[in-house]
């Protein structure tokens, strides 16, 4: 009977302090492995000066560096769809294929001038095979339509997988991330500047994290895969 009283109260205890554990702090996995959470608050420029907390938090990667992971084998997608790219913001591992499909019925031309990634997949649409590119090298690389100028994503390789996007709420959730290590966490948006914070996830519960990032800098037109400009729109004026 004590020994039934003693590992109930081990249950209770364990329960309790499973329930007590506030939303969002970084804890062990059964792998060894630990996680970090917390929230992105995005800042932009308000119309009377200064800078306004934006309500869409979305679109900003954060991510963890100072270890190395091999890179997934399923290729990632970056969809073209109503003439747009999809999504915005695509974070990879270094070494991973990404899938270019072309949803729509309309041709297609995504390159990127990249020195990190310089790519030209030619002209395709809905019913053509899918074109490829592996990223080999770590970085930023905008990836353009030669066809459409609106269409604008960004591939961004990591040297593991511990990323999240956030959502409109700016929340993160990221898993995997090896524990007693110093690392950096990261966030980025485009317009802004990367902000980094150290990182070290331990088997104890630790802290929610929170993260700032402005968005204060403009998005300078692109040149198609010649560098020169894109044609003006057509005009249906009489």
């Amino acid at each position: 009977m004590a020994s039934f009283r003693s590992r109930a109260r081990l249950l209770l205890s364990a329960l309790l302090t499973a329930i007590a554990l506030p939303p969002g702090v970084a804890i062990a996995g059964a792998d060894g492995t630990g996680s970090v959470r917390g929230s992105v608050q995005l800042l932009r420029r308000s119309f009377i000066g200064g800078l306004r907390d934006n309500d869409d938090k979305s679109g900003v990667v954060v991510y963890v560096t100072g270890f190395t992971r091999v890179a997934p084998k399923p290729d990632a997608l970056l969809q073209q769809r109503k003439e747009r790219f999809d999504p915005r913001i695509l974070p990879v591992v270094q070494g991973q294929t990404v899938s270019f499909p072309n949803h729509d019925r309309i041709y297609h031309n995504v390159f990127s001038v990249s020195p990190l990634a310089t790519f030209d997949l030619g002209q395709y649409k809905s019913t053509d095979t899918p074109r490829t590119v592996t990223f080999e090298r770590a970085g930023l690389v905008p990836v353009y339509c030669n066809i459409h100028p609106q269409m604008l994503s960004y591939v961004v390789v990591l040297e593991n997988d511990a990323y999240a996007v956030t959502e409109a709420d700016g929340r993160f959730a990221i898993d995997g991330i090896p524990l007693g290590t110093d690392l950096t966490l990261n966030a980025w948006a485009p317009g802004a500047k990367r902000v980094s914070q150290p990182l070290r996830v331990d088997s104890q519960p630790g802290a929610e994290v929170q993260l700032r990032i402005e968005q204060t800098e403009g998005i300078a037109p692109h040149k198609r895969k010649d560098g020169s400009d894109y044609p003006p729109p057509p005009s249906y004026d009489d």
